[in-house]
């Protein structure tokens, strides 16, 4: 990237492609539309699976959102299309001993993304193990996406954090999703 000289200057800071949904007014970069899409959501229960079957992720809490939003309780809905990156963060609590798989993958209009599956390893009785992941996916405008997830033991859950004293802390959501537009 290259700067005009000076770089204290009010009108010049750089190059910048205005196009669909970007503009510059008087110096001022504008995207009132177009990459701003964006949606955080969570969920504060405990999510308890059915054993070796598709447990959906569902969130009941919404942020800040742009253009995205919660259909159904797990299906995060985008009014635009683009390329959207996703990421996850969850909580997972197991109450038995032994070694256990507990999966994370994607569904796009309830289909399953291929190569999207990403395992974790759960040894003995785990109070939470923290696990985030990301992925980038081309969304059609009107598109769902879905994090979903499997475990051969009932044991394992999702699980969310209560309030706590000495200090006080606020309560932990047991999944966390943002879905952002990045092209």
């Amino acid at each position: 990237m290259s700067y005009k000289t000076p770089l204290a200057s009010n009108t010049d800071y750089g190059v910048v492609k205005a196009g669909t949904g970007i503009n510059i007014v008087n110096g001022t970069l504008n995207a009132s539309t177009g990459l701003l899409n964006y949606g955080f959501f969570t969920d504060g229960t405990q999510t308890n699976p059915v054993a070796n079957e598709v447990n959906l992720v569902t969130l009941g809490n919404t942020g800040p959102t742009n253009g995205v939003s919660i259909v159904n309780t797990s299906e995060i809905t985008v009014v635009n299309a683009g390329i959207y990156t996703l990421m996850f963060t969850v909580l997972i609590g197991k109450t038995s001993g032994g070694t256990d798989t507990v999966s994370f993958w994607l569904r796009y209009n309830n289909t399953d993304i291929p190569l999207s599956s990403q395992d974790l390893q759960l040894t003995n009785t785990l109070a939470q193990v923290f696990a985030s992941g990301n992925f980038t996916v081309d969304m059609a405008a009107g598109s769902n996406v879905q994090l979903c997830w499997s475990s051969a033991d009932t044991t394992v859950s999702l699980t969310a954090l209560p309030a706590r004293v000495t200090p006080t802390r606020p309560t932990g959501a047991s999944a966390k999703i943002t879905l952002t537009r990045i092209s």
